[in-house]
């Protein structure tokens, strides 16, 4: 995965190349990455930006950036089911990503990975359909089959939580009790640009988190503050932070 200022760059080129009449079909972006280019394109407001998942409530989208508008857009973005003997095995983001990018598939070339309802899902650009139909044959030890599906499948979000007893709600000490870390760490994190609240780049690390923030950290996941409660006897805030799973 390029660094965000290598993405920064590129933007440069994709919004100069629509300035000379050319459309670009960018690969599946992540938050951070969304993020910069919606701020690069809202600097040129004649350029449009487009962007889908596929899946609904996705986290990661692709975009089209083009100096016209389009009313017939295409983002060249299958999704599969995953199927499997579920008695035997057991798969999860983690191990069916791995398979993926076992095959030299780029990470950009694949979209959210979504259970619903006991069932597995993934995006994938079109360009590699193909491919994976013929090569995505095992998740591990457990033999799969994909499946492309033409039905509305939803990114269901599930919190794991844990009440913490803080000193304050600074973003910093959210984001360390949040991710298990030190907070010298999380201050490192939210200074070099890698943390956002509800999607929106924050770089203060004494930033006082609010009731339902959604904090995304590059990298590591996304918490949300859940809610404050009242003070122990130490003067500490109870706070209940939820960490994606």
């Amino acid at each position: 995965m390029e660094s965000l200022n290598n993405f920064k760059k590129r933007c440069d080129s994709i919004i100069d190349k629509a300035y000379q009449g050319g459309v670009t079909l960018l690969n599946f972006l992540d938050e951070a990455e969304i993020s910069v280019i919606t701020d690069e394109i809202r600097k040129n407001p004649t350029i449009n930006l487009y962007s889908d998942g596929k899946i609904i409530d996705a986290d990661r989208k692709r975009f089209i950036v083009s100096p016209y508008e389009i009313d017939d857009l295409d983002f060249k973005i299958d999704v599969f089911e995953i199927v499997y003997n579920k008695k035997f095995y057991d798969v999860n983001h983690r191990s069916i990503l791995g398979s993926l990018m076992s095959l030299g598939i780029k990470r950009e070339c694949i979209g959210d990975i979504v259970f619903n309802e006991n069932r597995a899902f993934f995006a994938a650009t079109k360009e590699i359909s193909s491919f994976l139909l013929e090569e995505f044959r095992f998740i591990g030890k457990a033999p799969v089959e994909l499946k492309l599906i033409d039905f509305e499948v939803k990114n269901i979000i599930n919190y794991e939580f844990k009440t913490h007893f803080l000193a304050s709600i600074r973003l910093d000490s959210i984001v360390a009790n949040g991710f298990n870390i030190s907070r010298n760490i999380a201050q490192e994190m939210i200074m070099e640009g890698l943390v956002y609240i509800n999607h929106v780049l924050c770089q203060n690390t004494s930033h006082e988190v609010k009731v339902g923030d959604q904090i995304s950290v590059r990298h590591k996941g996304k918490i949300i503050l859940k809610d404050i409660g009242g003070k122990s006897r130490s003067g500490r805030i109870a706070v209940n932070i939820g960490r994606r799973i």
